[in-house]
């Protein structure tokens, strides 16, 4: 069987052909282990990104940075997604590579020995430790009975999906998230996000699950909140105070904030957490959600046959005065047909800006 490469993959083998003279200097210093018999990997895919270097041994990215990193944004956001990752970071600038790299690599190499543990931000070198301490999980105080609900998986994962869809459309600026509730094979309660985003699907289910969920599976189409905006208790703490088990999610949350927060979190206080089922699925529903941390925009899908699914004109309401309201809020069509009359007629009418064609 032939295994694909993922598009990051084709890139990072682009970047190390190209990469500048900084970091192919100090590349030749890293290579073949090098410094101190420490494995180090260029130009390395983590999630959505590509580090420049990284130690997977001592979970440290070292990012070469030249000006166009001064006060960047999307260095922030960077950080934070390898630290939810359990990636520490230190960052370096080019030209201090190129003048003296001895002292980069001895400042790399008290990180990697421990001698370098709290943040640093000076002139010369940014450090910052992972945002979540890897803990060693704990044995559960109500481990699932042999067998659990394994064999009914993708039946009850499939039931929050349903949950999920029926919200579509009502739960901005969160995406619809299902949850479902099982204890020995049966469903104990079940939600799906509130109108508006709160409260969350989780939330919901524990409260009409009561004790009933010390013990048992929860199914949830979006990984658990690990923290929330309004410093309400997050739905990875909830499970955990409700005794949950095993927790089983299909998408992992997109947001770069956020990503395995809930995880490492369950995961340390003994919950057994499987990721990733159905996430073909359920990807759909958060699409709004994943376009908006990209864009900054909301999504809405058009199609040969008119509006997607995803959009829903409010009851007895005028269609073309909701897709004006759309468009004067920023929607953005996401696929538009070329051969779709409707799509024709919406852009000529300067209601929608077409970004991208099928």
């Amino acid at each position: 069987m032939t295994r694909r490469r993922s598009r990051l993959t084709s890139v990072a083998r682009l970047l190390r052909k190209g990469d500048n003279i900084a970091e192919a200097q100090l590349w030749l210093a890293l290579r073949n282990r090098n410094l101190n018999g420490l494995k180090f990997r260029r130009q390395l895919p983590v999630g959505p990104y590509i580090a420049d270097f990284a130690c997977p041994d001592c979970h440290l990215v070292v990012e070469i940075d030249g000006s166009q990193h001064i006060d960047n944004r999307q260095d922030v956001v960077r950080d934070a997604f390898l630290h939810d990752q359990g990636w520490s970071v230190a960052r370096f600038w080019s030209g201090d590579v190129l003048q003296d790299k001895s002292v980069i690599l001895d400042t790399i190499l008290a990180i990697c020995e421990g001698r370098i543990t709290t943040a640093v931000e000076s002139y010369e070198f940014w450090f910052y430790p992972a945002r979540l301490e890897m803990m060693e999980a704990t044995p559960h105080p109500n481990p699932l009975p042999s067998g659990g609900e394994r064999g009914q998986d993708t039946g009850f994962m499939r039931r929050a999906i349903d949950l999920a869809r029926a919200q579509l459309g009502r739960t901005w600026p969160n995406p619809t998230v299902g949850c479902v509730i099982v204890r020995d094979g049966v469903i104990i309660a079940e939600a799906a996000t509130g109108d508006g985003g709160r409260p969350h699907a989780e939330e919901q289910a524990l409260k009409l699950a009561g004790d009933a969920a010390r013990g048992a599976t929860a199914y949830v189409t979006l990984e658990p909140c690990g923290e929330r905006s309004s410093g309400a208790s997050s739905c990875s703490h909830r499970l955990i105070e409700a005794g949950m088990a095993r927790v089983v999610l299909a998408c992992a949350d997109p947001s770069p904030y956020a990503a395995q927060q809930g995880v490492l979190r369950m995961e340390a206080a003994g919950v057994v957490v499987e990721a990733g089922l159905l996430a073909d699925e359920a990807a759909p529903l958060i699409a709004g959600f994943v376009h908006y941390l990209a864009t900054g925009l909301p999504l809405l899908r058009l199609g040969t046959d008119g509006v997607d699914a995803m959009f829903e004109a409010a009851p007895d309401s005028d269609l073309e005065a909701e897709l004006r309201a759309c468009a004067a809020h920023g929607y953005r069509t996401l696929g538009v047909a070329e051969n779709s009359d409707l799509a024709a007629a919406l852009l000529t009418g300067g209601w929608l800006t077409n970004e991208v064609k099928i």
